[in-house]
């Protein structure tokens, strides 16, 4: 790994990644109530936002895979989220606030996705064609700073209302997004070489199962990162966490996610090709301490497994998302469009698992809301196997 201009930048839009998602959830109720006419459509500023990620982020891989350099592409994205989030400071009503879902989105997703692609030459620029690649390590060491930015959210959304109210803070975020778009403006464009033209044909990808096996992986990971919305505060009250106990049992659960994403970072670089195996080993371990965790009753035990389960979780976004592009040659690369569409699946699992979760956690105890993931937990792991095999 380098220490440059690159690297800074990546992680600089690293954190936004995680962020802005944070963000538009969080402030919610308080930009309804600045509406001229609060409206209950306002939800659609939500869905809106998740949704227009479906094709804006195989767009922006479209438009990679044309021949767009990742620099040029995330600074096209980063200009539009700040004045993106200007407008939201400044939206007034109902149409405003819905364009501005649509508009946001778009250059989020742009964001998204080139920042992604940069991750994986930006950490290990001379191991680019190494092979095992180093995808999986880039990637976890990259998530760090994701995960951080959503950490932050909830405490930024707090302070904004807090301190500064919605409109002036808002504002004062726009311009503090000025950073990293300098930053990615300073980058030198020589540094990012473009994906070679030829990639992995569509009828060869289409020829076999293994991204499709990945879609499927993948889409149940975002899935069971959604149900961490409904069952961990619940079940840590049930197992006897008040007051500042809990706040620093959930803390402890998102500061050890995001510091193993650093340490598996770190092993995959010392140990390239233990990346699938590793990936595999901790999302079935998760599946054993969920299970286990339904039956916790201790104060002790319960809240070891539980932040063990943050150890697990941790790697497991970047891990998958590193053996999908590891699927292909370097010499012919998943073409980025595609890799847009894998990335679009956590906006489409938003929109699908919070109602279904919505409704099935209201009036249910934590331990049996965990028994969804446990089961996703299990039916990700035998895909994975499967994919293994087929992969020998």
């Amino acid at each position: 790994m380098i220490s440059s201009l690159p690297v800074v930048a990546a992680l600089a839009n690293g954190l936004l990644i995680g962020l802005i998602p944070l963000l538009i959830d969080g402030l919610k109720p308080a930009i309804n109530s600045r509406l001229e006419k609060p409206d209950e459509r306002v939800e659609w500023f939500g869905r809106l936002f998740y949704l227009t990620w479906l094709p804006a982020m195989p767009l922006a891989g479209w438009l990679l895979d044309v021949g767009s350099s990742r620099d040029v592409l995330l600074f096209c994205g980063l200009i539009p989220l700040i004045v993106g989030v200007a407008w939201l400071a400044l939206a007034r009503s109902i149409v405003s606030l819905l364009s501005n879902a649509v508009f946001i989105s778009v250059a989020y997703s742009f964001v998204t996705t080139a920042t992604i692609r940069w991750m994986t030459v930006a950490f290990f620029p001379d191991y680019i064609d190494y092979q095992p690649p180093m995808n999986i390590a880039a990637l976890n060491l990259g998530f760090v700073a994701v995960g951080t930015g959503a950490m932050v959210g909830p405490w930024l959304v707090a302070a904004i209302e807090r301190w500064f109210g919605v409109r002036q803070g808002l504002l004062y975020l726009s311009v503090a997004l000025l950073a990293p778009a300098l930053l990615t403006a300073l980058c030198e464009k020589e540094f990012f070489p473009l994906h070679p033209p030829s990639t992995s044909s569509w009828e060869f990808i289409f020829a076999h199962p293994h991204l499709a096996m990945m879609f499927v992986v993948i889409f149940i990971y975002f899935a069971l990162e959604n149900c961490l919305e409904y069952w961990p505060e619940k079940y840590l009250k049930e197992i006897g966490y008040e007051g500042r106990g809990f706040q620093i049992g959930v803390h402890v659960f998102w500061l050890i996610f995001v510091a193993t994403r650093g340490a598996a970072a770190w092993w995959l670089y010392e140990h390239p090709g233990h990346g699938f195996v590793l990936t595999l080993i901790l999302f079935g371990v998760s599946a054993l301490i969920l299970g286990n965790l339904a039956g916790g009753f201790e104060f002790g035990s319960g809240s070891l497994g539980f932040w063990l389960l943050g150890a697990c979780y941790g790697p497991l976004l970047p891990g998958l998302l590193g053996i999908t592009l590891d699927l292909y040659p370097a010499s012919q690369p998943l073409p980025n469009s595609v890799f847009g569409l894998v990335l679009a699946l956590s906006g489409l699992d938003t929109l699908i698992a919070r109602p279904l979760m919505n409704a099935f956690t209201k009036d249910r105890k934590a331990r049996n809301v965990m028994r969804v993931p446990t089961l996703l937990a299990l039916v990700a792991v035998g895909v994975l196997l499967v994919l293994a095999f087929i992969r020998i």
